[in-house]
């Protein structure tokens, strides 16, 4: 009777061990969450024909506040554009002016609105960014327009921008080259989102510039969306920006 209750009480504490390492066995990951970007071309230097008077940024705004995304890259703007839009809708940015050749300095908008630039903004959850990485590019094309690339670094996570040469698409493939060593060299998971003024299947076409183990994602035109795989994409959609030549590009993806 001793050695079969002793049998007796091997088997239920065998049982009761198996019962608490159960849950660790069945423990399920953490649950993926949404990480959208928002790519906005405003035309708002005040000296293309696509400008005006300010509705483009109003409509930024306004979609910004509606859709909340995590980063937005905004090309064509002017500096006081950025402030306005960061006090109306409570995100972070970092803005950098594309150079004039003329001049040697920051090319300006109209008006007295402040440099003319690109910018990246953030939703206040990612953190404050670290040191942004700001650079004209090595290929210039014949305007008086330098091209600039801005990257900025977060605490999880970096965004990326860019306006690319809109009147030589060569210089515009060299500069999306550069743009994509710099963005898989920052060691961080990565979005890049511009006006590349490249498209699908052209010659030179932007496919080739996507680096690999990223995915690209456009607005049927010369907007684009780049990723790493570890955002899982979801959807796109493209918005309509009252006051602006090009759509709105939301590209929603889990992460």
């Amino acid at each position: 009777m001793m050695r079969r209750s002793a049998a007796l009480w091997v088997v239920a504490a065998l049982a009761a061990v198996a019962t608490v390492a159960l849950p660790a066995a069945h423990a399920q990951a953490p649950a993926a969450r949404s990480f959208d970007v928002l790519q906005l071309n405003l035309c708002h230097s005040g000296s293309a024909d696509c400008s005006s008077d300010g509705r483009a940024v109003d409509s930024a705004i306004a979609l910004i506040q509606q859709r909340r995304p995590d980063v937005v890259t905004l090309n064509e703007v002017c500096a006081s554009d950025i402030t306005r839009m960061t006090s109306e809708t409570g995100y972070l940015w970092e803005f950098t002016p594309a150079g004039d050749e003329s001049t040697g300095g920051p090319r300006a908008c109209r008006d007295g609105r402040g440099d003319y630039g690109i910018a990246v903004l953030a939703h206040p959850d990612l953190g404050a960014g670290g040191a942004p990485i700001e650079r004209q590019y090595a290929a210039q094309d014949a305007t008086t327009e330098q091209r600039v690339l801005l990257c900025v670094p977060f605490s999880t996570v970096a965004a990326c921008t860019t306006h690319l040469s809109a009147t030589d698409a060569r210089v515009a493939a060299e500069q999306c080259r550069e743009l994509s060593g710099v963005a898989t060299a920052l060691n961080a998971e990565t979005v890049v989102a511009g006006d590349f003024n490249l498209v699908s299947g052209g010659s030179p076409d932007v496919q080739e510039c996507v680096p690999n183990g990223w995915y690209r994602k456009d607005d049927g035109s010369v907007q684009h969306v780049l990723a790493m795989d570890v955002f899982h994409f979801r959807r796109a959609e493209t918005l309509p920006v009252d006051g602006s030549d090009h759509p709105g590009l939301l590209v929603e993806t889990d992460r």
